[in-house]
Parts: structure tokens; C-alpha cells; sequence
């Protein structure tokens, strides 16, 4: 996820160096994977001096054995320090945004966008999973390995470590310069993003209103919009961003092959030695591929750093403009709030008594409900004064019911929710005491049902319940702000004979409303009841892979077997000119190693391209097809759907759906193609060393990948739901944060979503483990097929094995997030059916005395 690059004084100080905005746990995980990557150059040029001295007679296999296996236990190492940092420092961030969202409070809140905040703190925060697993390892290598690495050739072959020397910064050097170029197109496409991700969120939101107006399957076209404009922007920053890489991969990958093509010449001249020869080929890929990664990888560092950078400029809190005294209930004198156009409300007044209602009747946007917010402490005072009966404001909150005109949830079930409305009261509500509130809102039959299945109406009968229970439970404040909203003529008449009832008990009543309610004898209608909902969510799908991910994985393929062809001319020209033949034998092999060197590098760029774009059509697909789907329930389940399930699957699903497809279905293609090549080569120049190949490729193949899935126990799977579930918690926290403030809910509602955030990062660390055990195996399983090629005396044989490690690498992620992959797909595949119901008889509501005071009017 990308942002927008926007300055403040904030960040500038953050920005002085990437390193300077991190949490301080994630600065000790750097330090420590500083020393895991100098043992690990160590431990490289162990196993390359060995590897090279096994191959022509002068070595000690134990030597080479046991540097192979510290290399594998470095490398999981690292990995899992990386990964245990990433969820470490996103748990830390997320806190800080939400902590500071509560202290700043609704209208805070609701100027950043709770859909804005949400995105900042989900997927803005998952930028630093690449941060810490990618870029910063590439970091650290890079500014290890190459040194140790040079140093080592440079003790046994000072020519070689100066043609290392001249060429390996050329790869930092066009970084920059390639970096700078980019860093428009990468500010445009974050807009881009951002707009997408908050776009979408709105749309799910407005789903029932859509379509209660008919308006929705029209918006099916502004989806797919969207959507395309995403692809295409996004498509274009790729372009140069893949372009750099290519630019990078060239570099280090002409760079290798000069350095194999001088070593070939310089054997037949007998200016150096097989075993030399050998090691500098070994070690010489190992100079330039941690440079070349941390470039590619150097997107990753910014969107991690903007992300860290946007949750570091949200900071402070607003005071409160209440004043507190113990003489009155609550005055309003003079109030103006400062808005766009004006002021709103613009100089009212009016006191709040026992008994008494006062209802606020400006026209639409004089500022009715800002006036509520203003008594509720959520916005600052421009002039005027507010004069509560406390002695602070959690103190005046406590005494507060109140009913917002649109309301928010944040409990699971209506009983929940009520629950959660007294929050700040010792005992909890018994259930004759909520289904008796419930009455009064003309909502008993309401309450064994869960909120995200409530329809509109519904919804408001609930906010007025949980009203009258805070007014039960002891508040003498009830503010109503357009209670009778979507309420038909029969339940407004009964719940406002409840408002009155109350009030002629001693409540101060402040009523904000355009609509006149008569009090009549009706029956207060009841809507039906569903009696099921199917839900094929957990259904198995099986995702296909499209035509334009096939071609992407068989480039892919043709990419990475180049690399594996590269390693095995260059091993046999080295081999060959050990053997000082005329040096016109080896010009097939040189022009083989620049053409390897050629194809791997632009295959590589091209297969990007290829595989993202079909990913991106895809998603657009998914998105237009959902909505249309969604649209086709009807209003009565969309409201659901529009706060749950739908913008779980349109935004989050599909977008899972989108990244996980290249990472799940391209892979195994890639690696079936190349192993096949591999082992091909490998049996030709000898059937034993093949057959041990092909052992090695069983085992980091599918061995690898089934350790990590037993060790990481469904982690995967666990983590992308629990990654909806944290993000599901969000947008509740932020959308219902006004109630939970004045319920005294937001802290123990913040607290279990803190929980929740802190069992993700548990499942983290557990994948990470898994991740780090599959890539030692695979280092292990393809270093001990080097061994084995190495007692043969041939290089190719040795060199071929350790060429598949990058290969074997793409499986374990693969089949890890398959099962996430697949349940993301069955959500968005499988929309439930619109429920069947059944008629409810109606009930007569009782009927109240009339009150015994009329409503006063405000100045």
C-alpha cells in the first residue's frame, strides 16, 4: 500500500534517515541481523573456498558439509528476525494511531475519514512487512556481504577483486540515478492508491442507500472505472520501476559474466588457478546480487517509511471547550462553531432543565447536530460558552444518553450492544432490564438478532434502546438528534410517548428534529424475522489460472532457466580453460554467458509486467462481478453487507485475491520448468548426480514447503483472517468511536481490539518461523547437491545445484498462502442468498400518559 509523499515538519525530522523513524525494538532487530549477515558472508566464504577445493582434490568435505549447514541455520535466522521486527513495529504503530484517534476524538476523526485512518493502519502498516522481510535484510547484506566478500577475493586474487571493484558500484550508482527518475511516478501511483482503497470503502458503505434508490447496479460501470484507472496507473509506475530493476539486473548480471569471461582467459594463460578460479566464480555473483536486491527492493523502504512517517504526523489531542460547574444541568449561551460557510450553529442559546425538553428546530444545516456534538465535547467552541453540570468530562459523560442521527455500532448482537451502552456502570444490564428499554423502543423482538442484519429502521430503534438504558441506569441527560429518522408514523408516535414518559420523570430532554411525531392509538408494526441466512464462504473454490498468468509463469520460467544455464557455461568455459585449449574453443561459451546473461535479465522484466497485469485485470473483474452480486440481494441484506461482509470481500478479499495469485499459482510452474532443466543437465553429464539433484529438489521442492505449512499450523490462513478481523475492528473502533466515548466503552473496546492485534502478531512470528525452517531446508538440500557435485571433480556439476536455491525459494510461499488464497476467493465467489422470512403478527404498543410538559423551544 502506497501514500501520498506529503511534508510537514514531522516528518522532515523522520526523515533524515530511514533508519531514525523506527520503533526501537525494530532498531535492536537491525542490529542483530547485522551480525546474522556477517557470519553468513563468513560462513559464504567458507563454503565457496571448500566447495572449490573439494572440486579439484584439495579440500575437506567436512568443511564444505558443515559451512553449508551454518549458511542454512543463518539464513532461517535472519528471516525469522526480520519477520518477528515487521509484526512487532506494526503492532506498535497501530496502537498509535488509534490511541490518538480516541484522544483527538469524532470530529478528528471524522475529517481524516475513518476509511482513510483505516487503510493508514491495515494495509498502509502491511508496506512494513516488505520492509523488514525484504528490504532491510537486502540493506544489511548489502552493506556486509560485498565487503567481506571483495575483501576475501582480494587476498587470493587482487585482479579480480579490481574488476570487481571498478564494476560493483555501477549498481548503486544507476540506482540513484534510476531512483530519482522514479520518484514522481511512484508519488502519483500512491495517490492513485489511496483514492482506490478509500473509494471503495465509501461505495460498500453507501450500498443500501444505492440501492433502496436504485442507483447501485449503475455504479457496477464506476467500479469497473476505478478499478481500471488503478490498474493502468499503477501499471505505469511498474513499467519504471521494473525498468530499474532491469536496469539493476543487467548490470550485476553482465558484470558476472565478464568476471567468468576474464577468469576463462586468464586459466588459458596460466595466470591462475583452477582452485582460484573457482572461488572468485563463486564468490563474484555474491559481490553484486545484494546490491542489485536492496535496489528492487527500495520501493518497499518507501512505502514502510511514508506509512511510519503518516503515523508519526498524527499526534496530539483536542481539549475539550466544556465548562464544568455544579449549579446546573447544562447552558448554551451564545454557541458558534466555525464551519466551511460560516458559522453553525450561529449564536444559540438555550438551558437544560429536570423535566424539561428543549427542542432545536433550525432548518437543515443550522447546526442542530453540531450543537449535540459541542455539548458532548466533540468539537471546539469559535465563541460562546457550554456549562455542564460536572466536575469533568468523563463525569459529565456518564450522565449522558444519547441517540447521533446516524448511529454506529460496535457490538456483534443487539443484547451486546446494549451491554456495551453502560459500559461505565458497575453491573451489567440484566435481560429484563434490556428487554424492557427494548419496549420502549418498539424493539423487543429485536434483541436475539445480530446488528449487521438489522435494516435501517431497525438499527435506529436500537440506538433509542440503548438510550433508555443509559437513562435506566442513571443519566438525567437524553439528547435525541432526529430519533423518529426511518421510523414509520406508528413506532415515532410510541417512541417518543417514551421520550415524554422520561422527561416526566426528571430527565432533561434536548430534542433535534424537522419532523412533527402525533401521538395516536396505532399498532407499532414489527418487521419480519429471517429464520436463515446461508453463508457458502468456507466453500472450496478452486482459482484457475488465466491465460495471462500462464504466459507470465512460462517467461518467468525461461527467465530463471537462463540464470541456471548462465551458471553452467560459465562453470564448464572455466573448466574447459583450465585445461589452457586455443582460445578460439571458447568463444561458443563466451557468447553463451553474455546471451544467458542477456535473456535472464529482460525475461525477468517482461515476466513482471506480464504477471502483474493479469493480476490487476483480475482484481477488476472480481471487483465489477462482487458488486453486481452484492446489488442483486436487495436492500434488506445489503445493509448487512455494507458494514461486514461486503467490504470484507470487495475491498479486502479481492485485493488478497490480487496479490496472492502470482504468489500461489505462477510459482510452481516456474520452478516444475526450471528443476526439469536442471536435473536434464545434470543427468546428461551424469546419472548419479542427477538422481542427487533430483533427491535435492524433492526435498527444498516439497519437502520445504510441507515443513513450513506443519510448523507454521495453518498460521497463514489464520493470519489473513485475523488481518480482517483487525481491520473489521478498526473501522468499528473509528465509526462507533463517538458512542463508545460517551457509553465509556472506548477503552475496553480498544483494549480487545488490542488483543486481537497482539494474537496476529503471535501468528506472525509463528509463520516466520515456518518461512525461516523452509529456506534453511532448501539452502541445506541445495548445498549438499553442490557436495556431492563437487566429489565428482566436475564445476558444472557443483554450481548447477546452488544455481536452483533462488528457484526453490518461490514454493514455500506458495503453498503457504494457498489456503488464504483459496478462502479469500470462496468469499468472494460464494454470496449468500437472500433470506426467506416469515410474518410476525404485530403488537400493540402501550400507551403512555400524555406528558405532563410540552417541548420548549430553543433561542
Amino acid at each position: 500500500m502506497s501514500f501520498p509523499r506529503r511534508r510537514n515538519p514531522a516528518q522532515d525530522r523522520l526523515g533524515r534517515g530511514p533508519l531514525g523513524a523506527l520503533p526501537a525494538s525494530a532498531r535492536r532487530a537491525l542490529a542483530l541481523c547485522f551480525v546474522l549477515a556477517f557470519l553468513s558472508a563468513l560462513a559464504l566464504v567458507a563454503q565457496a573456498w571448500s566447495l572449490a577445493s573439494v572440486v579439484t582434490g584439495h579440500g575437506l568435505l567436512v568443511v564444505l558439509v558443515g559451512s553449508v549447514i551454518a549458511r542454512a541455520l543463518l539464513n532461517w535466522a535472519t528471516q525469522v528476525v526480520a519477520a518477528r521486527a515487521a509484526a512487532g513495529a506494526k503492532e506498535e504503530l497501530r496502537a498509535q494511531v488509534l490511541d490518538t484517534s480516541l484522544a483527538r476524538g469524532p470530529e478528528w476523526i471524522s475529517a481524516q475519514g475513518p476509511a482513510s485512518l483505516t487503510v493508514l493502519v491495515t494495509k498502509g502498516l502491511d508496506a512494513l512487512d516488505a520492509y523488514f522481510t525484504v528490504y532491510l535484510p537486502a540493506l544489511v547484506t548489502a552493506a556486509v556481504v560485498p565487503i567481506s566478500v571483495g575483501a576475501a577475493i582480494l587476498f587470493v586474487d587482487w585482479p579480480a577483486a579490481i574488476v570487481i571493484a571498478v564494476t560493483v558500484p555501477l549498481v548503486p550508482l544507476f540506482a540513484i540515478l534510476i531512483g530519482k527518475h522514479t520518484a514522481t511516478k511512484v508519488a502519483e501511483s500512491a495517490d492513485a492508491t489511496a483514492r482506490l482503497s478509500a473509494h471503495l470503502l465509501e461505495m460498500v458503505r453507501a450500498l443500501p442507500v444505492l440501492t433502496a434508490f436504485r442507483r447501485a447496479a449503475t455504479q457496477a460501470e464506476a467500479v469497473r472505472r476505478v478499478s481500471e484507472r488503478h490498474r493502468r496507473a499503477t501499471m505505469t509506475t511498474l513499467r519504471t520501476a521494473f525498468a530499474s530493476s532491469l536496469a539493476l539486473e543487467l548490470i550485476a548480471t553482465l558484470s558476472v559474466a565478464v568476471v567468468a569471461v576474464i577468469i576463462g582467459v586468464r586459466l588459458v594463460s596460466g595466470d591462475m588457478t583452477l582452485l582460484v578460479g573457482l572461488f572468485v566464480l563463486i564468490l563474484a555473483p555474491e559481490c553484486y546480487f545484494p546490491l542489485r536486491a536492496a535496489g528492487a527492493a527500495h520501493h518497499a523502504s518507501e512505502d514502510g517509511i511514508e506509512a511510519i512517517r503518516r503515523v508519526h504526523s498524527l499526534s496530539g489531542s483536542v481539549p475539550s471547550s466544556l465548562q464544568f460547574s455544579s449549579d446546573v444541568v447544562a447552558t448554551v449561551s451564545d454557541l458558534r462553531v466555525a464551519r466551511r460557510d460560516g458559522f453553525a450553529p450561529d449564536g444559540v442559546s438555550f438551558a437544560l432543565r429536570p423535566g424539561e425538553i428543549v427542542r432545536l428546530s433550525q432548518p437543515s444545516g443550522g447546526g442542530k447536530s453540531t450543537t449535540i456534538a459541542a455539548l458532548l465535547g466533540f468539537v471546539p467552541v469559535s465563541s460562546g460558552s457550554v456549562v455542564v453540570g460536572a466536575s469533568d468530562l468523563p463525569a459529565w459523560r456518564r450522565i449522558v444518553a444519547w441517540v447521533p442521527q446516524r448511529p454506529a455500532f460496535a457490538g456483534v448482537t443487539v443484547m451486546e450492544e446494549l451491554r456495551l451502552a453502560v459500559s461505565d456502570r458497575n453491573v451489567p444490564p440484566t435481560e429484563e432490564e434490556m428487554r424492557s428499554v427494548a419496549a420502549m423502543a418498539a424493539a423487543s423482538h429485536l434483541l436475539d438478532r445480530t446488528i449487521i442484519k438489522l435494516s435501517t429502521g431497525e438499527r435506529q430503534r436500537i440506538a433509542l434502546a440503548r438510550a433508555f438504558l443509559r437513562v435506566k441506569r442513571g443519566a438525567r441527560i437524553l439528547l435525541l438528534d432526529e430519533p423518529t429518522a426511518h421510523l414509520d408514523a406508528a413506532t415515532a408516535s410510541h417512541v417518543m410517548r417514551s421520550v415524554y414518559d422520561l422527561a416526566n420523570d426528571g430527565v432533561a430532554v434536548l430534542l433535534a428534529t424537522h419532523r412533527e411525531v402525533k401521538l395516536t392509538e396505532e399498532s407499532v408494526p414489527v418487521a419480519a424475522v429471517p429464520t436463515s441466512v446461508s453463508d457458502e464462504s468456507g466453500k472450496a473454490a478452486r482459482v484457475r489460472i488465466t491465460r495471462r498468468e500462464l504466459l507470465g509463469a512460462l517467461i518467468g520460467a525461461l527467465a530463471l532457466a537462463s540464470g541456471v544455464a548462465l551458471t553452467a557455461v560459465s562453470a564448464w568455459l572455466i573448466a574447459r580453460a583450465a585445461e589452457q585449449p586455443p582460445i578460439l574453443t571458447l568463444t561458443v561459451a563466451i557468447v553463451g554467458v553474455r546471451t544467458f546473461g542477456l535473456a535472464r535479465a529482460g525475461l525477468r522484466y517482461l515476466e513482471r509486467l506480464v504477471t502483474h497485469d493479469a493480476a490487476f485485470r483480475r482484481a477488476a473483474e472480481l471487483r465489477v462481478s462482487l458488486w453486481q452480486r452484492l446489488v442483486s440481494l436487495g436492500p434488506a441484506r445489503t445493509v448487512g453487507l455494507a458494514r461486514g461482509e461486503g467490504l470484507q470481500r470487495l475491498v479486502d478479499d479481492v485485493d488478497t485475491v490480487r496479490d496472492l495469485t502470482p504468489r500461489v499459482l505462477v510459482p510452481p510452474i516456474i520452478a516444475a520448468v526450471v528443476c526439469t532443466v536442471a536435473i536434464g543437465v545434470q543427468a546428461v553429464l551424469s546419472p548419479t548426480a542427477g538422481l542427487v539433484l533430483a533427491g535435492a529438489v524433492v526435498l527444498g521442492g516439497i519437502g520445504a514447503p510441507l515443513l513450513a505449512r506443519f510448523l507454521e499450523r495453518r498460521a497463514t490462513t489464520a493470519l489473513a483472517e485475523g488481518r480482517r478481523g483487525v481491520a473489521a475492528g478498526v473501522l468499528t473502533l473509528l465509526e462507533a468511536a463517538p458512542e463508545l466515548l460517551v457509553f465509556g466503552a472506548a477503552q475496553a473496546k480498544r483494549a480487545t481490539l488490542a488483543r486481537i492485534d497482539a494474537d496476529l502478531a503471535r501468528r506472525t512470528r509463528r509463520q516466520a518461523f515456518g518461512a525461516g525452517a523452509a529456506t534453511a531446508v532448501i539452502t541445506l538440500a541445495t548445498g549438499l547437491a553442490a557436495t556431492y557435485g563437487a566429489t565428482t571433480g566436475n564445476p558444472v556439476l557443483a554450481l548447477v545445484p546452488l544455481a536452483l536455491a533462488e528457484v526453490l525459494s518461490l514454493l514455500p510461499p506458495a503453498l503457504q498462502h494457498r489456503d488464504a488464497l483459496k478462502t479469500a476467493y470462496a468469499r468472494v465467489q460464494s454470496i449468500p442468498a437472500p433470506p426467506q422470512t416469515k410474518p410476525v403478527e404485530s403488537t400493540a404498543a402501550s400507551h403512555p400518559k400524555q406528558p405532563r410538559d410540552a417541548p420548549t423551544q430553543a433561542r
